[in-house]
């Protein structure tokens, strides 16, 4: 797997007027953070490709040629690599150093592991209640994001190195927000450092609220406890806001809104359909799942199985919702593989 530390960048200009050259050519996409094959070497530069790569630097592209042709490239452009300002030597900052070694070890650790199947690994999750491997892979994962994109990045990544190392309650809930963001093509660094931050504070606002009160399962609440016990994601946003932590509005969105529902029916806003994040309506939906299999809802413990099959049947119980919108529930509902449980109650 190729990053960033394997390229320097050039500018159309230092192609010249050639149109066939000794090394490879690559197009960095600024959007999806890639880069893409452009140009193998030794083929040669057309007139459409020519105008499609002005295309894609007038849009934001950045040319890029790998670090190991930096010699060939310097000898056929005639260069002085002083010339060429991505190649002028700095020294690394140590988170840095730190990520090309994350980046290292996820590339051995996908060559002996294969490829991560989330659906499948979540299933024997479930069916051994140990999310050893799941939080372990997220981890992994996480560790490999850039320092220097933004804060939220930041917070992200030392929350993880931090904290993301061991299968506990709130573990399973970051962890599996993270990936189960990812199989609804949530991939931007940005917004699932805001899914790792929100997950890990969603529930700040606890700290705010009677321990006796959260020892209690929320549909035991009396009326007035329940809407002391409602009033914790408005403590959390608070608590963020006096605490001046720079996060997007994105995460402090998911901080206050996890809890809102597609129908209106959630809190603090009752908020309706479109007007709620869907990475709040994300972490909303992961957190009521585990909630609900802890016995934190009803008070009763229930496998997290069991569970997705109810809210995929729609077997309405007493706390289990389902509002999470469209794209959201149908993404939950196919985490467990029901037609092979359905297969083996048959035989």
């Amino acid at each position: 797997m190729k990053t960033e530390y394997d390229f320097f960048m050039i500018e159309r200009v230092h192609l010249k007027d050639k149109n066939i050259f000794p090394f490879q050519i690559y197009v960095f996409n600024p959007i999806h953070k890639k880069y893409s094959m452009f140009l193998n070497g030794n083929r040669p530069l057309t007139k459409e490709l020519d105008s499609f790569l002005t295309f894609l630097v007038e849009r934001g592209g950045k040319i890029a040629v790998l670090k190991k042709q930096r010699r060939t490239f310097l000898t056929s452009q005639d260069f002085h690599e002083s010339e060429i300002p991505s190649l002028k030597s700095r020294e690394l900052h140590e988170l840095e150093k730190e990520r090309i070694m994350n980046l290292k070890f996820k590339e051995m650790y996908d060559e002996k592991n294969g490829v991560f199947s989330f659906q499948s690994e979540f299933e024997i999750a479930c069916d051994t209640d140990n999310f050893e491997k799941i939080i372990e892979f997220a981890r992994i994962e996480i560790l490999t994001f850039s320092v220097t994109q933004s804060h939220t990045i930041s917070l992200a990544l030392h929350l993880t190195k931090t904290h993301l190392n061991k299968d506990n309650y709130l573990n399973r809930i970051v962890a599996t927000s993270y990936l189960f963001a990812k199989t609804a093509n949530i991939l931007d660094p940005v917004a699932l450092s805001d899914i790792i931050c929100g997950a890990y504070l969603s529930h700040i606002g606890y700290t705010q609220l009677p321990l006796s009160l959260l020892r209690i399962p929320v549909l035991s609440l009396t009326e007035k406890d329940k809407k002391l016990f409602e009033k914790h994601t408005i403590l959390g946003n608070h608590l963020i806001k006096k605490s001046q932590l720079d996060l997007t509005d994105r995460c402090k969105k998911i901080i206050l809104d996890h809890h809102e529902r597609i129908n209106g029916g959630g809190y603090p806003s009752m908020k309706y359909g479109e007007s709620i994040e869907i990475l709040s309506l994300i972490v909303g939906s992961i957190a009521h799942l585990f909630e609900f299999s802890s016995g934190k809802i009803n008070g009763s413990k229930l496998p997290v199985k069991s569970i997705i099959i109810n809210m995929k049947n729609k077997t309405f119980s007493p706390g289990l919702e389902f509002d999470f919108g469209e794209k959201v529930y149908n993404s939950l509902v196919t985490l467990i593989n029901t037609d092979k449980i359905e297969e083996k109650k048959a035989a």
